[in-house]
């Protein structure tokens, strides 16, 4: 499978079981895909890598009720999911009733091809911000 460069630095993390996301080196504001320029500073080409947590609060979610790819067949959630570090993350739910404003917690799962992300609720007190 091809990985873009822009984030293959984040693949390669899920393969090793870590949630990798970047930042702006120049400012520090987290962005997730790595723009080319920072909306903050406008610093061009400047993101850094660093290990997330996992954690994070349910921002939105969505049934998806067509099958796009055989390893997600129809009906599953869709999440956008607000990481505690600050970035925003697209990826499965385990469990669509999950509500919006739950704590969650990524499951990464490194053995598929490509490994994927499955966020969960997070009975961690304070996970949420």
């Amino acid at each position: 499978m091809h990985v873009s460069r822009t984030v293959s630095e984040h693949v390669e993390g899920l393969r090793r079981g870590e949630l990798r996301v970047s930042r702006c080196g120049a400012c520090g504001v987290p962005a997730f895909p790595p723009p080319r320029l920072c909306p903050r500073c406008g610093a061009a080409d400047a993101a850094t890598w660093f290990t997330a947590s996992g954690r994070g609060v349910l921002w939105s979610v969505a049934v998806f009720h067509r099958t796009y790819l055989p390893e997600h067949p129809a009906p599953y959630p869709v999440a956008v999911v607000e990481l505690v570090e600050g970035p925003r993350l697209v990826a499965t739910l385990t469990d669509p009733t999950v509500p919006v404003g739950c704590a969650v917690i990524a499951e990464i799962d490194a053995r598929a091809d490509p490994p994927r992300i499955a966020f969960r609720p997070d009975d961690h007190e304070g996970a949420a911000r």
